[in-house]
């Protein structure tokens, strides 16, 4: 695919213009740029789906494109089993078998069950449904790929499962996303669209780590040459001044000549100004006491258990000047565990420590907890620490909430607002301890990249919750990790674990796969016998699954009733109880996959 010229506009407003480039064969270019520069819009002209203001998009002659927009899963009312026919019906008889399978196969890897198929895709969740819409989009097998934010409401598994897919695939892909450690893993280079400027970085691996290099070498040489530029054309213009002022009517020529050539070296506009840094979140936390030796605190035999055990015996020895970062998949406990380390939960069994002279803070994945939003955004933060107004308005303009906004009440300011008033409040308070939980939610990756220097650079020790990879890579030192009721700590940071995580994927195909050779050829029960007694284990399970379904719908209506806010500890209760019934969930999928694989092997 080749692009020229391209123009945006939306109204009179001109989003960008003149970005020309070409994707390669089998290249995979990450697309980035602040919240608003038109990377979606460049994306949807690049797809067919809106034709460009200006310039022109010249594509492979019967080359297949495969579109993912943010919204694709929501703009259907098909079933799930519609999605799976309408892409199976563009597939060759001699291949339907096969795709049908690998289809199949590749919707119950995402959590999908049989009995799944007759809902409407709007009864999902949003994480569901982009699942669905990814299954489809690449099982139509198109020759190149056009994905916008693809990683958004997938857990981490899934997350993985796809870096590993378009990491080994050949085809070309063209990605919007605000995943850094995504992008680093599968992207061969960056383009960037920025307040109408295009650029496109040399290919570098990784991908997003070299374009940060490349685009601070950029910015310096762009700096240099306007210097240069403007330094001569003063020069220029000097030299003018002087001949206009001692000029006489037999050098009038001179002047005239030297005028032109300013003119015209003016109009070459070789070198525009360089654009001004956008202004991020000035985010600054201080520590009560200097970074040193000792413990913040002590957690032993820590255990908590809903429906099932979480984690059990959990210890951590969290030194001051420490980074430690929670992870794991989704409902394994570990937003409760770091609630129970800022004592807003009490652990079935064990004990949190804290040095008596250290002092800590606690920022919630929920704004509901922390913020009153009938409250304004400076009532907020004089509630959370003793400062004074001023104090409290001067940390609110840091987060570029300032003036007259700073007066609304929070109910009237968007997620990535409210998270920037956590973020002030956090400031009003000098702790020896942050405890965080999802800190970059709703953030941009100017502010999210702002708020990653300054806790490298915070003196305290951290605790951090958080599905952003890059800024786990970034800052921890150590990681400690939970999982169907296990629990580990890990030195190394980030990385190890993710090399973890991927050696025990590799184990755990390897074992399955023994396991199915070692399998008996022969049993003591007829084929018949033997298929009736594995529907009977998967019906089981799908009914279990199906309560644990309606349970947690329950769960998440009661979430959308405001009253239920009022009550911070039912709040409280739900949440783990949530986490709690999906972990259950993952367990029972992962059953009701083996039985499935054992049934198939029947023939």
């Amino acid at each position: 695919m080749r692009f020229t010229d391209l123009e945006c506009h939306y109204g009179a407003r001109e989003i960008f213009t003149g970005v020309a480039g070409v994707l390669e064969a089998g290249e995979r270019a990450g697309l980035v740029g602040p919240n608003g520069a038109g990377k979606s819009s460049l994306l949807r002209l690049l797809a067919g789906v809106e034709a460009p203001y200006g310039g022109s998009i010249v594509r492979a002659r019967g080359a297949k494109l495969g579109y993912l927009s943010q919204s694709v899963a929501d703009e259907t009312q098909a079933t799930l089993q519609e999605l799976v026919d309408a892409a199976l019906s563009r597939t060759a008889d001699e291949a339907f078998g096969l795709q049908s399978k690998l289809l199949r196969a590749m919707l119950s890897a995402f959590g999908f069950t049989p009995d799944m198929y007759a809902r409407p895709l709007r009864e999902f969740s949003g994480g569901q449904r982009a699942k669905a819409a990814l299954a489809h989009l690449l099982i139509d097998d198109p020759d190149y790929l056009i994905l916008d934010e693809p990683t958004n409401h997938l857990d981490i598994h899934t997350v993985r499962w796809l870096e590993e897919f378009i990491a080994n695939d050949k085809r070309g892909y063209i990605i919007v996303s605000h995943d850094r450690y995504f992008l680093d893993r599968v992207a061969t280079r960056i383009w960037e669209i920025e307040r109408g400027r295009f650029h496109i970085y040399a290919p570098g691996r990784p991908a997003y780590t070299s374009y940060l290099e490349q685009k601070q070498l950029r910015l310096e040489e762009e700096q240099r040459e306007y210097d240069a530029f403007a330094a001569e054309r003063e020069k220029r213009r000097a030299a003018v001044a002087g001949l206009r002022a001692t000029h006489t009517s037999s050098d009038y020529s001179q002047v005239r000549s030297r005028e032109k050539q300013l003119a015209a070296f003016e109009a070459q506009e070789q070198s525009p100004p360089p654009l001004a840094p956008r202004a991020a979140i000035n985010v600054r936390l201080d520590s009560a006491r200097a970074k040193g030796n000792g413990f913040a605190f002590e957690a032993s035999g820590i255990a908590k258990a809903y429906a099932q055990p979480l984690f059990t015996g959990v210890r951590l020895d969290l030194q001051r000047g420490e980074r430690v970062g929670i992870a794991g998949p989704n409902g394994s406990g570990k937003s409760t565990l770091l609630r129970i380390f800022a004592g807003g939960l009490q652990p079935d069994a064990g004990a949190v420590r804290y040095n008596p002279a250290a002092s800590a803070a606690y920022f919630a994945q929920n704004t509901h907890d922390q913020l009153d939003i009938a409250k304004s955004a400076v009532e907020n933060i004089l509630e959370s620490a003793d400062v004074t107004p001023e104090r409290a308005r001067s940390l609110l303009g840091r987060m570029r909430i300032s003036g007259e906004a700073a007066d609304k009440p929070v109910s009237a300011f968007s997620g990535g607002e409210r998270r920037r008033i956590m973020l002030a409040a956090l400031m009003a308070r000098s702790a020896d301890v942050l405890l965080l939980d999802e800190p970059t939610n709703d953030l941009d990756i100017d502010s999210r990249e702002a708020l990653e220097t300054v806790l490298s650079a915070y003196e305290g020790a951290i605790v951090i919750v958080s599905h952003d990879r890059y800024l786990l890579e970034r800052i921890c030192d150590r990681v400690l990790w939970i999982e169907n009721g296990e629990w580990g700590v890990l030195d190394g940071g980030y990385e190890a674990y993710e090399a973890q995580q991927r050696e025990r994927e590799r184990r755990d195909r390897e074992s399955a796969r023994e396991q199915s050779e070692k399998r008996p050829k022969a049993s003591k029960l007829t084929p018949l016998k033997q298929r009736s007694n594995l529907e009977t284990q998967i019906a089981r399970v799908e009914r279990e699954i199906a309560r644990h379904d309606a349970r947690r719908a329950e769960i998440d209506a009661a979430f959308a009733d405001p009253e239920l806010y009022a009550d911070g500890a039912r709040v409280a209760e739900l949440q783990a109880e949530a986490e709690a019934l999906r972990g259950a969930s993952a367990e029972a999928l992962a059953r009701w996959e083996s039985l499935l694989h054992e049934l198939e092997a029947l023939g």
